[in-house]
């Protein structure tokens, strides 16, 4: 019987934490009501606190935490397929402006464009956030590693590679093109080659 109910309980989980963060990524964490990730999930009504009993923050937090993860997986995945640290900014910038477009220049982080309507507020989502930013500089400061970048420099260039990529995610969002992120890509590029 326990079996069962872990099973029921699990059902609906991840569609709502999908659908919490399409939305959220799309639209900002404000704008996206409880009742719009329920219609978006498919999930029953209801079933929206069964899963996440404190709410939207909770939702939000998990939310968080599985984009980031998403993205880690895709960076770790980039990582194993480049040849050098500025084949790897290439790629992944390339890979941005191609998702963006296809969203028509809808879709933003999920992780930055909740965490600037949230953070300080939500201690939950920041540190969900926080946790998600970490696992990407630390994806980034894999690959400067493995091609040899001197110990002492990795943490700082990781994070400008981040900071340049969530900016230049912005910039080509609010501009509805691809030249922001492909600007960036060819900067980091010729920074990472020297």
């Amino acid at each position: 019987m326990k079996r069962g109910c872990m099973t029921t309980r699990a059902k609906h989980r991840p569609a709502l934490i999908e659908a919490a963060a399409r939305l959220f990524r799309r639209q900002g964490y404000a704008a996206t009501g409880t009742n719009e990730i329920l219609a978006e999930s498919g999930a029953p009504r209801g079933s929206l606190y069964y899963y996440f009993p404190e709410g939207k923050e909770e939702i939000g937090a998990a939310a968080l935490e599985a984009a980031g993860k998403t993205v880690t997986r895709t960076l770790t995945a980039l990582a194993a397929d480049t040849s050098s640290p500025a084949d790897f900014v290439r790629a992944y910038l390339e890979l941005l402006a191609g998702w963006l477009e296809q969203s028509g220049y809808r879709d933003g982080c999920p992780i930055s464009t909740t965490l600037l309507e949230t953070a300080p507020a939500s201690q939950k989502i920041a540190a969900a956030g926080q946790t998600a930013f970490q696992h990407w500089q630390a994806a980034i400061e894999e690959v400067l590693t493995r091609h040899g970048w001197p110990e002492a420099r990795r943490a700082g260039m990781a994070n400008l590679i981040l900071s340049v990529i969530e900016g230049a995610l912005i910039l080509a969002r609010a501009a509805q093109s691809p030249e922001p992120l492909n600007a960036a890509a060819e900067e980091l590029a010729l920074i990472l080659e020297h």
